[in-house]
């Protein structure tokens, strides 16, 4: 037997408990598909409108995660610290000096120093380290951002393209940095792996033929924080982001981070 026809606040009080049921989020139409079990009585049309009235106004609770796909923030916030969890355990590199002191170095050393290439090389009109879990997501953050847009004086003027990098200082790790370099084409046009030049020959040679198929730039550096000497070794290839994932990633960027997001654009 059917619940008696429902008003709107309990088609958003049923939607919620939906949510709530679904820690990774759940689709529009199974959204709606699942406030509708049961409630027979209440016409589609109404629950529909309902559960659009819900979405569009309880921004804050719930969140856009994908095309179509919803989630409770709460969830969205715990993947996130997760996230920031695994991010934030960056690791000591022991490095040995040209006096044979040993000095310890991070990834985040090299941040800095790497947005200056990307400008002073013309392969961003500015770029600015971010990097740990600022813009938080479960894709992570970028350790350096850019972008590349037309100047006063340029002739021809052309869309913003937005230039993302991820660096290790540990030789081991070219997978994890070419995982991560991969899934921010999701947002940039140009995304680029940096690694020490310090890396196995093997693991070089293979991430060079990743990044040959897949469009990502590598990068390799001195473990010296006073003189890195970036080397191109693969140029990155133009990508088509996409347009929902570039404005999601803004957002997050503008709450984080908005004088960095008012530089670059």
């Amino acid at each position: 037997m059917g619940v008696p026809r429902l008003n709107r606040q309990q088609i958003h009080e049923r939607a919620i408990q939906v949510l709530k049921a679904h820690p990774k989020g759940i689709r529009w139409s199974d959204l709606l598909r699942a406030v509708e079990n049961g409630a027979d009585d209440t016409p589609h049309n109404s629950i529909h409108g309902g559960i659009h009235n819900l979405l569009t106004t309880r921004t804050s609770d719930i969140v856009k995660v994908a095309r179509g796909t919803y989630q409770l923030a709460e969830y969205v916030e715990q993947e996130s610290a997760s996230s920031a969890a695994l991010d934030a355990d960056a690791v000591i590199t022991p490095v040995k000096s040209e006096t044979a002191e040993t000095v310890t170095v991070t990834e985040q050393d090299f941040y800095a120093s790497f947005a200056e290439w990307l400008e002073e090389n013309d392969e961003a009109t500015f770029a600015a380290p971010l990097g740990g879990a600022s813009l938080g997501g479960k894709w992570g953050t970028p350790d350096v951002i850019g972008v590349i847009k037309p100047r006063a004086q340029d002739i021809f003027k052309f869309e913003p393209q937005i230039v993302t990098a991820e660096i290790k200082a540990v030789a081991n790790q070219p997978v994890v940095a070419f995982g991560q370099a991969v899934a921010y084409r999701l947002f940039s046009h140009k995304s680029y792996i940096v690694i020490p030049n310090s890396t196995s020959s093997d693991d070089m040679n293979r991430l060079k033929s990743l990044c040959s198929i897949h469009g990502v730039g590598l990068i390799t550096f001195t473990l010296n924080k006073a003189q890195p000497d970036y080397v191109v070794v693969v140029l990155p290839v133009n990508a088509s982001p996409d347009m929902f994932y570039v404005n999601s990633m803004l957002e997050r960027l503008k709450a984080s981070e908005p004088k960095t997001l008012n530089r670059l654009f």
